[in-house]
């Protein structure tokens, strides 16, 4: 991971974008300098989605076959999210595998994850996780974290800076208390693994 992208440099980076000790509904949340330039940051990036557009549409070409979902929520949570299915799933079928990315607009940084259902009847499975993937999900992760790093120049960040608690912040969207956020949480968004 480069020098400035360490967990305590992210922490750091974070205390610009949300403020430190208020709960969202918080008179004071939503009218601090943080949240302020929160917002302002997502306004500027919703006016212009060439460079994510333009993503999601090379990942159509990159995985032909594969359903794939732009799930960017840009008016709660600071990343754009895509799911890319692998081949032969279709959301709502028996099985579904899918990874989903997560590209942070605070900083140049992003996380993969798995999710997994299965449902045969008497047996119901599922499961979302981080890195180590099952074998059937590798070439997918792979490919996937080739093309986010050499269009955008991100990192990826690893499940144990992910998992850094950021004790004294809580994102925008979601509903965590003081004391429950996560690096991914606040980087991200709060509804994930």
């Amino acid at each position: 991971m480069k020098h400035d992208l360490t967990a305590d440099a992210l922490i750091q980076l974070l205390h610009r974008y949300h403020p430190s000790g208020f709960l969202v509904d918080d008179p004071e949340y939503s009218a601090s300098e943080e949240a302020q330039r929160l917002n302002r940051l997502l306004r500027e990036t919703m006016k212009d989605m060439q460079a994510w557009n333009g993503f999601i549409q090379r990942l159509h070409e990159e995985f032909p076959g594969c359903p794939l979902w732009d799930r960017t929520l840009l008016q709660h949570d600071p990343c754009y999210i895509c799911e890319i299915a692998l081949p032969g799933m279709e959301m709502g079928g028996d099985r579904y595998d899918a990874i989903i990315c997560l590209l942070s607009l605070l900083a140049p940084v992003y996380a993969l994850y798995a999710e997994h259902y299965l449902d045969t009847g008497p047996l119901r499975e599922s499961w979302l996780r981080f890195p180590p993937f099952p074998p059937e999900y590798q070439a997918h992760e792979a490919k996937l974290a080739s093309l986010i790093e050499s269009t955008f120049g991100f990192t990826r960040l690893t499940h144990e800076v992910l998992s850094t608690p950021v004790p004294d912040l809580v994102p925008r969207s979601g509903t965590l208390g003081l004391g429950d956020a996560r690096l991914i949480d606040c980087l991200f968004t709060p509804h994930r693994p």
